[in-house]
């Protein structure tokens, strides 16, 4: 590349980057509130999702035709999928996180691990109502209740989550064997 070449070049990711810095300084404080007021997730989290945002944007800002317009749309896009993710990470109930007796660890230790994770595999709504069922010994109306359901749905609601609890753990234990 001739020395031209090179110096229209460095120019052109100088103005891009003044460029850069201006929308930044415009749409910062939009795209964060955006995230913490319309999804509601925590100012930090909101901070990291912007930049990632931002560096989208960076890599891609010869092709959007509006930024503000992209910058909030990638940002709805990046909540949600955040909420998504976050979703299946439900704090565990108090029961899984005591350790065992000492003396019983090896009876009791592989059925809390086994439990653990059957239980991960599952939906946060699955967690409560297996959690209501299984560990605090809630009869299904009860669940209803708790759920704000009927007692019809509870019911069936407790056993396809303790299917798909099964069917997960299963196929991710099939798969850890192949490995």
């Amino acid at each position: 590349m001739s020395q031209a070449a090179q110096a229209l070049q460095s120019t052109a990711l100088l103005d891009r980057a003044g460029d850069f810095g201006a929308v930044y300084e415009e749409n910062y404080g939009l795209l964060v509130g955006t995230a913490v007021e319309n999804f509601h997730i925590a100012e930090i989290d909101a901070q990291t999702l912007a930049h990632e945002v931002f560096l989208a944007y960076f890599l891609k800002a010869n092709e959007v035709m509006n930024s503000r317009a992209w910058l909030l749309s990638a940002i709805c896009n990046a909540s949600k999928y955040y909420l998504r993710a976050r979703a299946r990470y439900v704090p565990l109930p108090p029961e899984f996180r005591e350790l065992p007796d000492p003396q019983r660890v090896d009876e009791v230790l592989p059925d809390q691990i086994a439990a653990r994770e059957a239980f991960s595999c599952v939906t946060a709504r699955c967690q409560l109502a297996l959690r209501l069922r299984y560990l605090e010994g809630y009869s299904i109306p009860e669940i209803a209740a708790e759920l704000n359901t009927s007692p019809r749905y509870a019911a069936k609601l407790v056993s396809r989550c303790l299917r798909q609890a099964q069917c997960r753990y299963t196929k991710k234990g099939d798969g850890d064997d192949r490995a």
